[in-house]
């Protein structure tokens, strides 16, 4: 919205007291004035603007506030330069032209809803100072209090009376003096009668912290069941029999295992919780990585050799453990097992694999596998936390039994679109963004259907993850609250986007951010826009944002291979590189074909982006909103 300041309003008078259309020769020449003192209440002739309606339903409000008949049919009112009315031509809402003294005038006339000046003349010479019976500005300024409304053809600055806030208010005189602190605005309006003045209330904007995280983690899982030259599944009871997986993974995926040590009645081998690196500086790790290995306690069966199970599949036997939490075994894992991973690049599939180097013959301490789950992931401990209970999806089953049938279905579980409701679909990182507030219909940065707006800034982050361009487009543009995220370099899996807003009460949020390993995709709210506030006007906070939250194509670049495209940001020679698109509309994402961990085709016909959405999606992100 525009700004006025005190220098301008002698101008902008001068040029309100112009009214003559260009088409008709109303006035002979254009004469410098200054504003016309008006006779008040007492004189015997005298009129004034007492209420004005100029955003909603535009209605002015006449007053004789002297104490003779007044006939107003020949008065003139004018907004500005080709833009007058001649008061006796409209129809009025209430009373009439011919107005006894205290009696009031209330007509409709089309009004600029942020900042104008209405004149009231005794004749069309507008330029003529004895012809300015009295005149009202209002002005949109910085602030809901920086606006100006001048009344009885004078003005002080330094007064102020604040902005129309909506239909169901006005500004009104006070009924006694002539400047513009004689003018204030009221949520109860008067027109036909006395002004009675209820000041709105001032609400300021408020601060909000926005968080958009990056939640990319559980990415593929594998069931190792049956010994390698086996062709059932089964335990590994001989010394030197091996279980192997195969799986695709790319350069910030980390891997993850259980088997049971099945001589026990709760112990399982394991990484660490935060799980083993599967590439160094994008190369990937081959060999032995026995030495990552540890045997683990689930805490969920006290060690007992009377109830140990002699094969997977045997039922809980054991007392529960004093002691819940998962936590280290003191064993050497070298001494029971040997963990390998081998590569190749052709395919680019590792190979993992599991031997019993002890077997079930052992004299001393004898050693049997069970079935188990490979879990990939981008973040730490996605099947427990050492030091931290159990959580109950079916480690322990593992653990106990042998059982990974639990936990896979966990993993593996789909919403009601039938899209994953917790395996993400790829791995990516996410580009510094932007968020805003607006308070249109639908969001004004882009309308899904349509091709993107010219300078929207849509093509610039999609494309490359430069949000410059639309936050400019938005605060310079648009005229809409707009902040860039704190972080300045991309964020990946585990790493969060956040920012700070100042909202107008009533606004909505939208938001952008790239899905960086593609060619133009980005993450934004519904057009609809996120509501800010609760019905009563009080700050929303949570994650409820993240429900609506989807996958958009921008529609300016030729789709690649997720994670491949050699026009794709990572891997471009140069920024707004790579073929147009054929269709050229923004449009959600509805299919995924996971290249990277080799999952297939995922179809989440919504594009749905937010963690464990009940439809079922491809699990990127998570948006909260918190009031400061």
């Amino acid at each position: 919205m525009k700004s006025m300041s005190f220098a301008m309003v002698a101008l902008l008078l001068s040029a309100m007291a112009s009214c003559e259309d260009d088409d008709q020769n109303l006035i002979a020449q254009e004469q410098e004035q200054q504003p016309q003192e008006q006779p008040m209440s007492g004189d015997a002739t005298s009129v004034v603007i007492n209420e004005v309606r100029y955003r909603g339903e535009d209605t002015i409000e006449l007053l004789n506030n002297g104490s003779e008949s007044i006939d107003l049919a020949g008065y003139w009112l004018c907004l500005g330069p080709g833009t007058y009315v001649q008061i006796g031509a409209t129809t009025p809402v209430s009373g009439n032209t011919n107005l006894a003294s205290g009696e009031y005038l209330v007509i409709n006339y089309a009004m600029p809803d942020e900042e104008g000046g209405l004149g009231l003349y005794s004749t069309n010479d507008f330029t003529n100072a004895d012809a300015l019976v009295d005149f009202v500005q209002w002005g949109s300024g910085g602030s809901a209090r920086e606006n100006i409304a001048v009344a009885a053809g004078q003005w002080t600055t330094g007064d102020f009376v604040p902005a129309l806030t909506n239909g169901d208010s006005s500004i009104a005189y006070d009924g006694e003096g002539d400047s513009s602190s004689d003018w204030a605005e009221t949520t109860t309006v008067t027109l036909g009668a006395v002004n009675q003045v209820t000041e709105p209330m001032i609400i300021e904007n408020t601060s909000f912290s926005i968080t958009i995280s990056n939640i990319v983690n559980y990415l593929d899982t594998k069931v190792f069941n049956t010994p390698v030259g086996a062709t059932d599944p089964g335990p590994l009871t001989e010394e030197w029999g091996s279980y192997a997986v195969n799986f695709q993974a790319v350069p910030g995926t980390k891997l993850s295992f259980a088997t049971m040590s099945v001589i026990s009645n709760d112990w399982f081998f394991a990484p660490s919780g935060a799980g083993i690196n599967l590439f160094e500086n994008g190369t990937p790790v081959t060999g032995d990585i026995t030495d990552q290995i540890y045997l683990w306690d689930s805490g969920t069966e006290e060690e007992d050799p009377a109830t140990f199970t002699s094969a997977p599949g045997g039922a809980e036997a054991g007392e529960p453990d004093d002691d819940n939490t998962v936590r280290i075994v003191d064993m050497d894992a070298t001494s029971a097992i040997l963990v390998t991973l081998e590569y190749d690049d052709s395919t680019r599939y590792f190979t993992l694999t599991i031997t019993n180097i002890r077997g079930a013959s052992a004299s001393e301490d004898p050693v049997v596998l069970s079935p188990g789950l490979v879990v990939l992931h981008a973040q730490d401990n996605p099947l427990f936390a050492m030091g931290e209970p159990d959580r109950e999806l079916g480690l322990a089953k593992i653990a106990v039994q042998g059982n990974p049938g639990d936990l896979y279905a966990w993993f593996n579980e789909t919403g009601t679109d039938g899209a994953p409701l917790r395996l993400s679909s790829s791995f990516t990182v996410f580009s510094p963004g932007v968020v805003y507030a607006f308070d249109s219909e639908s969001d004004p940065v882009f309308t899904q259907g349509e091709a993107m707006v010219a300078g929207s800034g849509i093509e610039e982050l999609a494309e490359d993850g430069n949000n410059g361009v639309m936050f400019e487009y938005i605060t310079d543009q648009l005229g809409f609250p707009a902040s860039k995220s704190n972080e300045m370099m991309p964020i990946g899996p585990g790493g969060s986007l956040t920012f700070e807003l100042d909202v107008p009460q009533g606004y909505k949020l939208g938001f952008n951010t790239m899905f960086v390993f593609s060619n133009d995709w980005f993450l934004s709210y519904n057009n609809t826009g996120y509501e800010l506030f609760e019905t009563d006007g009080s700050p929303k906070s949570g994650t409820e944002a993240t429900l609506k939250t989807y996958l958009f194509d921008a529609g300016t670049e030729v789709d690649q291979t997720i994670g491949f495209g050699e026009d794709q940001a990572p891997f471009q020679a140069g920024p707004n590189t790579g073929a147009a698109d054929d269709d050229n509309s923004i449009r959600r994402v509805m299919e995924i074909e996971d290249v990277q961990f080799g999952k297939g085709s995922i179809s989440s016909p919504a594009g749905v982006v937010g963690y464990a959405d009940p439809r079922g999606g491809y699990n990127i992100v998570k948006v909260t909103v918190t009031p400061n």
